[in-house]
């Protein structure tokens, strides 16, 4: 199996999601998008989006 490699960005919105303690379903949710455009965000690089939401997330989960 070989390893994947992950960008810079990709990393700092998982750790976010970890540390937060949000889950991709709930970030899904709140954007009003499916889990899997959310993976395809995170792939793409296209991150913006789901950093606000999972501050938003973890402002309302505290």
């Amino acid at each position: 199996m070989q390893k994947r490699n992950r960008n810079e960005a990709e990393k700092k919105v998982i750790k976010m999601m970890i540390d937060a303690g949000v889950t991709q379903k709930m970030v899904a949710e709140h954007l009003d998008i499916t889990p899997q455009a959310v993976n395809n965000r995170l792939k793409r690089g296209s991150v913006e989006p789901l950093i606000i939401a999972i501050n938003e997330l973890e402002e309302k989960l505290s």
